[in-house]
């Protein structure tokens, strides 16, 4: 063998071997950088698309999917507005992971968001962490850690004479929140 054909060689095999290497560390790297990513991220990435969700208690809704925070995330549809804390989600499905440039995470505090909510003095029906309803009726006040739900008939507004009473509930006990409509 000649001394060129024999250096060629060694030198295929180690660009060969460079290659081979360099497609493990793209590899590793890209599985290290999925196995870090978290959902909240993801659906950020998913913002304005409509998804399939299934959330405790076996309801299941099809929304296009609005802001994402640390806490919560938003959806709506027809009209109808909803507010999901992350422990009430059981999976969400999407047509297809084509993604969006993404948005920001929203930094609103679930209790601002829901006091916002009591400013519109909307109809609102509330369900629990297991998916159960807690309560119907208009936002009455918004606390550090709780809110008041004054309840009333479906088709009257909160005024006194149509109270029938009051429901307090501890924020950390909400699992979403029904903006309107009746879903």
């Amino acid at each position: 063998m000649r001394w060129e054909s024999f250096f060629e060689d060694l030198e295929a095999q180690a660009e060969a071997q460079h290659a081979a290497q360099l497609r493990d560390e793209i590899a590793e790297g890209i599985r290290v950088e999925r196995a870090t990513e978290n959902m909240r991220n993801r659906l950020l990435e998913m913002q304005s698309s409509t998804v399939d969700v299934k959330l405790t208690g076996g309801v299941e809704l099809n929304a296009r999917l609005g802001p994402v925070a640390t806490e919560y995330f938003c959806l709506e549809n027809d009209g109808t507005r909803w507010l999901v804390r992350w422990l009430a989600l059981r999976s969400l499905g999407v047509p297809s992971m084509k993604l969006n440039q993404g948005g920001r995470l929203s930094p609103i505090k679930f209790a601002a968001v829901v006091r916002g909510v009591l400013r519109d003095r909307q109809r609102v029906v509330i369900y629990d962490v297991s998916g159960q309803m807690a309560a119907e009726g208009t936002l009455w006040q918004v606390g550090a850690d709780f809110l008041i739900i004054a309840i009333h008939p479906r088709d009257e507004f909160a005024r006194d004479r149509s109270i029938t009473g009051y429901q307090l509930i501890p924020l950390e006990t909400i699992g979403w929140l029904q903006v309107a409509g009746s879903n």
